[in-house]
């Protein structure tokens, strides 16, 4: 039986120095990988700091996984995109006729810049890649402001009317529906097939949605991607205010169902992040009905909970840090108790 896999996200810090210290802290709370964020600004400015952290992690026995945080703001991530400021006419334009502060993943100039951002992955040392949470641009806050949220931009209506024949905005809900999961999927399996083809193993993490309007609804096009290995989402509970048991369970359950099914590998991301004081433990739950449902790949957001990121710091990340390390612990022995 394959020993379970713990994982951490790392950010925040580009000092390999620092980043020395911080790894025995990774180790000793039985992590056995590490997800490096990897951003537009890391790729310009921290390259090769960035590969020294890889290094780091490797020569500790942890496997290095990276990922592309925010770039473009077409994947997860606290950062802004150099590409979309620089190359406004690669941007989202909304139902309304709004420029969204990101890059259309249908833009064939994004995709030959995240092959190079590919390139520089693996010059750098990493071993899989993450494909975080890959999206059209929405509004958490406000995401009641359309019915469905979707590009209109120059390069998605052309695609639109080719395929479709009429104009994306006189579409009905149905058509703009498939075409964004069409465009999500297709960006994805072109990703994951450059990546393998460079000998990167392939992860992604689909937002935790099954709301058609504004996500992908349709989970088993992404599971069928041949070049994919891992497939995972990240049901972090007390950020979207829902019931630990009820949430984590249900996308836990249809990640390993969908996963077994395609022959891939289940992962699930824990909320380490934005922790109310006292209720730390709701980890210990969250990580027991995952086990329950057949998961053992997790990973958590991010270290020490999160105290480097005030916007996402928890209140006690000493208490969240160590929890998740007893949670490790208990995987690795094989003793996960609810």
């Amino acid at each position: 039986m394959q020993p379970p896999k713990t994982g951490i996200s790392y950010f925040g810090n580009r000092n390999p120095r620092h980043f020395a210290v911080d790894l025995k802290e990774i180790v000793s709370h039985h992590c056995n990988f590490v997800l490096h964020t990897f951003s537009e600004n890391d790729q310009q400015f921290y390259k090769e700091s960035v590969a020294e952290m890889i290094a780091l992690t490797k020569a500790a026995g942890l496997e290095c996984h990276l990922d592309p945080w925010g770039v473009g703001r077409v994947f997860g991530g606290e950062c802004y995109s150099r590409f979309a400021l620089h190359n406004i006419e690669t941007c989202q334009i909304l139902p309304d006729g709004q420029m969204a502060p990101a890059v259309c993943l249908n833009h064939p100039r994004f995709l030959e810049f995240m092959y190079k951002w590919i390139d520089d992955a693996c010059e750098i040392g990493a071993e899989a890649l993450f494909w975080d949470e890959p999206h059209f641009y929405i509004d958490l806050k406000d995401r009641s402001r359309f019915p469905i949220w979707f590009c209109c931009c120059t390069t998605c209506a052309s695609l639109f009317k080719k395929e479709y024949g009429l104009a994306i905005a006189e579409a009905e809900a149905e058509s703009i529906i498939r075409f964004k999961e069409d465009s999500v999927v297709d960006f994805l399996e072109k990703l994951c097939v450059y990546a393998q083809s460079k000998a990167l193993r392939n992860t992604v993490c689909l937002l935790p949605f099954k709301d058609d309007r504004i996500g992908i609804s349709n989970w088993s096009r992404v599971a069928a991607i041949a070049e994919l290995q891992t497939l995972g989402t990240d049901p972090y509970w007390m950020f979207f205010k829902k019931d630990v048991n009820a949430f984590v369970g249900d996308f836990s359950r249809e990640v390993a169902a969908l996963c077994d099914q395609f022959g891939k590998e289940a992962q699930i991301w824990l909320q380490a992040y934005k922790i109310e004081k006292g209720k730390e433990e709701e980890l210990r739950q969250a990580a027991a009905v995952a086990y329950a449902a057949g998961i053992r790949n997790f990973a958590a957001w991010s270290y020490y909970g999160n105290a480097y990121m005030s916007y996402n710091r928890s209140d006690d990340p000493q208490r969240v840090w160590d929890v998740l390390g007893e949670i490790y612990a208990d995987l690795h022995r094989g003793d996960l108790e609810r």
